[in-house]
């Protein structure tokens, strides 16, 4: 294969993975009722505490009104409150409730039994691998960008 043809090859695999990825988290958090981007915000905010909607946006690399959006739902459905800043009204804080925190155990046992599940059939060194290969695709992304950024 010449380079044109690995990138249209890996372009398909890009999508068909993730795609894949996508409906085996599905399956397996379906017990949880919640999507894959709201479990995403409530295991940052479990790992980091309270933190504004503009900083969850940057760790999950999400677009602002995107947190806003699911944070709301997560709000409506009794697991995160919002609050603004008494001093800037324009920041919003989210933190998890009483009832997201007590919801937080069966969602990081369901992420282990998904893990789990994922090593049964791969190798330590193929998932070492795969994981180098993803590290290299997102830093030739960032370069790519970067270089867009600057025309």
């Amino acid at each position: 294969m010449d380079s044109k043809e690995y990138c249209i090859s890996i372009n398909g695999l890009m999508q068909t993975a993730g795609s894949k990825y996508a409906k085996a988290t599905s399956q397996q958090f379906a017990g949880q009722n919640l999507t894959m981007s709201q479990i995403s915000i409530l295991l940052l905010l479990d790992q980091c505490g309270a933190m504004k909607v503009s900083d969850i946006s940057s760790s999950l690399n999400m677009s602002g009104s995107n947190v806003t959006n699911i944070c709301k739902r997560l709000e409506n459905m009794g697991l995160v409150q919002r609050n603004r800043l008494q001093d800037d009204q324009r920041v919003v804080k989210v933190k998890l409730t009483v009832a997201a925190e007590e919801k937080m155990d069966g969602i990081k046992a369901t992420i282990g039994d998904f893990h789990h599940k994922i090593r049964e059939y791969i190798s330590e060194d193929d998932l070492k691998d795969i994981h180098i290969g993803l590290v290299k695709l997102n830093k030739l992304f960032d370069i790519f960008f970067d270089m867009e950024g600057k025309s």
